[in-house]
């Protein structure tokens, strides 16, 4: 069976509510004509403290780490099992946030991701060591201005992040997308809905055959 991809749609604090909105139309318009779709939505801290992870005690040899952050790397080991088998079956993953979400949440943190070896522990996370690391064919950062997303926040803002780290955080998504194999990433302008709803099915349609399944 032809094996599936793996598209990611990426985003600062703040932009989750626009790009549900895209992925579902994306979901539906793909199913429309004909392709395998699976849609999944990769653990974050805050899906951690949820659990109660931060209240376990644990260390990193580089510096402490709040336990949500192996948290969410077990979980994302899960994650990448679930995609390994749905693109096995040839499907097209949808999946809301994955190793760029984790490279910027550290960098945020002020740990170093190359340094301290955190991608390295990442990638074993999804495979790596048993040569099934699962690798974005494309990913998409939807590029919401950060003074758009502190108004969909609200006071959320200034109640969990600190001044200019929305600013920062787009900085280091940039960085870390140009670092992407060339033609693995794409930057789309958050506009309208229906704008960014286009440009993604744009960048996603050489990916995707619209013969219907038998």
């Amino acid at each position: 069976m032809e094996t599936g991809r793996l598209v990611v749609f990426e985003g600062i604090y703040g932009s989750g509510k626009l790009v549900v909105e895209v992925v579902n139309r994306l979901r539906e318009t793909l199913v429309g004509k004909g392709a395998g779709v699976y849609e999944i939505d990769s653990p974050d801290t805050g899906r951690a403290r949820i659990m109660g992870a931060q209240e376990l005690d644990t260390s990193w040899r580089y510096g402490v780490f709040e336990a949500d952050f192996f948290f969410e790397l077990a979980s994302r080991a899960r994650v990448a099992s679930v995609v390994r088998e749905e693109l096995s079956r040839g499907k097209i993953v949808l999946c809301k946030n994955f190793t760029l979400a984790s490279a910027v949440h550290a960098r945020l943190l002020g740990h170093d991701w190359d340094g301290e070896e955190l991608g390295v522990l990442e990638r074993r996370a999804r495979g790596m060591p048993f040569g099934r690391e699962v690798v974005p064919d494309l990913t998409i950062f939807v590029d919401v201005r950060p003074e758009l997303a502190a108004k969909q926040l609200g006071g959320r803002v200034s109640e969990f992040f600190p001044p200019g780290t929305l600013e920062r955080q787009r900085e280091l998504y940039l960085q870390e997308l140009h670092r992407l194999p060339p033609g693995r990433g794409r930057l789309v302008a958050a506009g309208s809905e229906d704008g960014v709803f286009e440009e993604s099915l744009a960048a996603i349609r050489p990916l995707v055959s619209w013969t219907p399944s038998a």
